[in-house]
């Protein structure tokens, strides 16, 4: 090859891979932005125009990469879910025939989640309760068939009543753990840290509820 021609497709090559770490640096700060901006302003009044100027972005650039903010908002909560699902999953496998480590794996690590991202958190705990973010699907196909599996292994082991339905093991091992958090670090009664000792009450009461249903 040309020792020109090299020098200059190395030089494109070069000029792509730059323009890549820009995106790939400008969609990680408006992902940021993006739960900043409505963690402090809520989902109804935030909008493009104030993602893209706390992402330090044009509102043109975001609009070429998302539709609009229901989007952007739609990406990071079904990434989210995504990764939820695959850490269930897993705990799964690593644990068949008993649910309490697995729901202690589990609730240990959203603790961690909140304490060590604290924006990420608030922004899910505030798409758990807006009715304009729901699963439909492919995902929502792998979240009901790890609840299917998550009875199963509770009704083997007798840690879940056959009665208890897949939407009951669903609110009380994600939206109760997670209201549960915020409501504790909102220090709403007293001041109080979250600590590993919510851990072990989640998971007691969250067995105590599934055997009584």
């Amino acid at each position: 090859m040309n020792e020109y021609l090299f020098i200059y497709l190395q030089s494109i090559l070069n000029i792509i891979d730059m323009a890549r770490k820009i995106d790939e640096d400008k969609l990680l700060r408006i992902k940021n932005a993006t739960m900043k901006t409505i963690v402090d302003c809520g989902i109804e009044k935030t909008t493009i125009a104030m993602i893209a100027k706390n992402a330090n972005v044009s509102g043109g650039y975001l609009y070429r990469t998302y539709s609009g903010k229901q989007a952007v908002i739609d990406n990071l909560y079904f990434d989210k879910v995504a990764s939820l699902n695959n850490e269930l999953s897993f705990l799964i496998g690593l644990n068949p025939t008993s649910i309490a480590p697995i729901l202690k794996a589990f609730i240990q690590n959203r603790l961690l989640f909140a304490i060590n991202e604290p924006i990420a958190s608030k922004f899910f705990y505030q798409l758990l309760h807006n009715d304009n973010f729901k699963l439909t699907g492919k995902l929502k196909d792998e979240t009901i068939n790890i609840m299917e599996n998550i009875k199963k292994i509770g009704v083997q082991s007798g840690e879940i009543t056959e009665s208890t339905n897949l939407t009951q093991i669903h609110y009380h091992i994600l939206v109760y753990v997670v209201d549960y958090i915020q409501f504790v670090r909102s220090n709403f009664f007293e001041k109080q840290q979250l600590t590993t000792n919510a851990i072990d009450y989640l998971v007691t009461n969250i067995l105590n509820i599934f055997k009584k249903r």
